[in-house]
């Protein structure tokens, strides 16, 4: 049986979902004011293996991922379009389109939503209706807010008392001192946008008044309106825990007074080079782009998938090189004689099956791969690196 790490319960889990063979799936996607990175393909890459695992098992999988192009954190698409003088939807697109073209390189499945958020204002707008008729949500100047109070379980995916959380929110350019709000840590569900600002600034009409979504009411937003009021597993990087998840949370099963919003959630850890996380504004990226001009999709793969989803990693040149070493051994193998060798080895399967029902060791599989290369069915072989999600 499968089992991952549910960050909900901090421990590994049976995987079990809510309706028999049916599994639904959300991610929260990019944020599209630059180019794709190591650390977001290691993500992306992560998922879209346990989304072929899952397949393979024999559920029918619904995934979505959406498309952050409207954020209420001024920094991010908004400076960036500012600064170029370009439309925000035009940048947006640009970048959303480089993602997709470089994520495809590496084999990458399309998932079965794929949605922008500049595309679901109604969804979010008929949201932030139903807390505020719930009594969870509150007006003040314009601007609509969730009240944490409410929500008494409020922190139960963090694990963070108030003042961690005061901390975090600073980090990620959360509105805390904001004089509107009954509380610094309620949640922004829509922010006023007053006729004078930029043109820059995408605003919406609503019955609140012209303004835009709050970041976190986004993804409860699309994945309830794409999934349903309850999914079975909600992904993303381990940094979203808080403020995004944990508001998630909060807003989904607010409106929906459906408990749990998420069964499991699942957080893949960070990248880093030179000694720090990845990060566009750090600057110490690798691009997925420039590694392609070098580098197989294969053995980028095989690099990322010798990483385990939740262990943080840093790169190193010598790596991609080893690993493309190593897939030219594992390509040259599959091609030989593949024909003539139509079996299938169920021991060496059922060995790959143990170690992906371990919470999804690839890793583990991999050297499984390598060591036993010479001495299993090309077809077991073929067949596994397929699940994978390898081009063969």
């Amino acid at each position: 049986m499968l089992k991952i790490y549910n960050s909900l319960s901090r421990k590994k889990e049976i995987f079990s979902p809510l309706k028999n063979k049916e599994v639904k799936i959300y991610v929260c996607g990019i944020t599209p004011y630059d180019t794709t990175h190591l650390g977001h393909a290691f993500a992306y890459i992560s998922y879209d293996v346990l989304v072929r695992y899952l397949t393979f098992k024999g559920h029918k999988v619904t995934y979505t991922q959406n498309v952050t192009d409207i954020n209420d954190r001024d920094k991010d698409i908004l400076e960036r379009a500012k600064e170029q003088n370009i439309p925000w939807q035009k940048l947006a697109d640009f970048w959303t389109k480089r993602f997709l073209d470089d994520m495809k390189s590496l084999n990458w499945i399309m998932p079965t939503n794929y949605i922008k958020a500049s595309e679901n204002i109604p969804s979010m707008i008929n949201l932030i209706q139903k807390l505020l008729d719930n009594g969870f949500a509150y007006k003040k100047n314009g601007n609509v807010y969730f009240d944490i109070s409410k929500k008494k379980d409020f922190g139960k995916l963090s694990k963070l008392n108030a003042l961690q959380m005061m901390k975090l929110a600073k980090e990620f350019d959360e509105d805390i001192e904001n004089l509107d709000k009954r509380h610094p840590l309620d949640i922004t569900l829509w922010r006023a946008i007053s006729s004078g600002q930029s043109k820059h600034i995408p605003s919406f009409e609503s019955p609140f008044g012209p303004g835009r979504p709050g970041w976190h009411i986004e993804c409860s937003a699309m994945s309830m309106f794409s999934l349903g009021d309850q999914i079975d597993i909600h992904g993303g990087g381990i940094d979203l825990i808080y403020p995004h998840h944990e508001s998630e949370i909060a807003q989904s099963e607010g409106a929906s007074h459906k408990i749990p919003f998420a069964k499991y959630w699942a957080h893949t850890s960070f990248v880093s080079y030179r000694g720090k996380k990845m990060s566009k504004s750090l600057g110490n990226l690798v691009m997925v782009s420039n590694l392609l001009r070098k580098y197989s999709s294969n053995a980028i793969k095989w690099m990322l998938l010798s990483h385990h989803y939740r262990k943080p990693w840093e790169f190193y040149e010598n790596d991609i090189i080893l690993a493309e070493k190593s897939w030219t051994i594992i390509e040259n193998i599959v091609k030989e004689n593949s024909n003539k060798d139509p079996k299938i080895d169920k021991a060496y399967m059922t060995k790959f099956i143990n170690l992906m029902n371990n919470d999804m060791n690839t890793p583990a599989v991999l050297s499984l791969i390598f060591e036993k290369r010479k001495n299993i069915s090309k077809h077991s072989l073929r067949k596994i690196l397929l699940i994978l999600g390898f081009i063969i």
